[in-house]
C-alpha cells in the first residue's frame, strides 16, 4: 500500500501509522532506493537524530540478517560516503540519511525530491521540520512520508487527525492485529 500510494496513486503526502516491527523502515528504505533509480534525484531518509539514523538505517540489519545497505545492488552504486551516510548512484541520484534535529541546517540549500521522516512521533520539532521541508518538495513536485509508531497525542497525532480530512494526503493506518 505504501508503494501504491507513492508510485501508482501519485500521492505527494503520505502518513504511515503502524506498530513497532511492522516493516516500515525496510519498506520505506526500498521505496527510497527505487525512487533514486527511477529518476535522478536527491532523497533524504530522516530519523530524529543523526546518531539514530546511523543506528536504525545505515548500520541496521533486518531480521533475516540482511544489512539495509545491501538492499542496493553494488553495480548500481557509484560511491558510498559512510561518514556522511550518503550513497551516490551511478545515474547521479543521491540517497542520504540525516537527523531531523538539524533540519534547519541539513535541508538548507538542498533540493530533495523526496523526504522520509521515520519515527516521526519522536521528533522534538516534528511539525517545524515538516514545515521547513514542505516548500522544497512543493517546488519539485516531490513527495513526503511521515511514518511512525504512535506516541502520545503529540504533533504526529495532530497530523494524523488533520491528514485524514485532507484530500492531498494518503493515510495508512494499521493496528497490531492487522500486521
Amino acid at each position: 500500500e505504501i508503494w501504491w500510494a507513492i508510485e501508482t496513486a501519485k500521492k505527494r503526502k503520505l502518513l504511515v501509522v503502524m506498530p513497532r516491527r511492522a516493516g516500515k523502515d525496510i519498506t520505506l528504505w526500498n521505496l527510497a532506493i527505487r525512487q533514486c533509480l527511477q529518476r535522478v534525484c536527491l532523497v533524504f531518509y530522516c530519523l530524529q537524530t543523526y546518531g539514530q539514523a546511523r543506528k536504525a538505517i545505515w548500520d541496521a540489519i533486518a531480521i533475516d540478517g540482511t544489512k539495509f545497505l545491501d538492499y542496493i545492488p553494488k553495480e548500481l552504486i557509484e560511491r558510498v560516503n559512510s561518514s556522511e551516510m550518503k550513497i551516490v548512484f551511478k545515474n547521479g541520484s543521491i540517497l542520504q540519511c540525516i537527523g531531523a534535529d538539524s533540519y534547519n541546517t541539513a535541508l538548507v540549500g538542498t533540493n530533495p525530491y523526496a523526504i522520509i521522516f521515520s519515527e516521526y512521533s519522536r521528533y522534538a520539532d516534528g511539525s517545524k521540520a515538516y514545515e521547513f521541508a514542505r516548500p522544497i518538495l512543493a517546488a519539485n513536485g516531490g513527495w513526503f512520508v511521515a511514518a511512525s509508531t504512535p506516541k502520545k497525542k503529540n504533533h504526529f497525532y495532530q497530523l494524523f487527525k488533520v491528514a485524514q480530512e485532507l484530500p492531498d494526503w494518503h493515510v495508512i493506518y494499521k493496528k497490531t492485529s492487522e500486521i
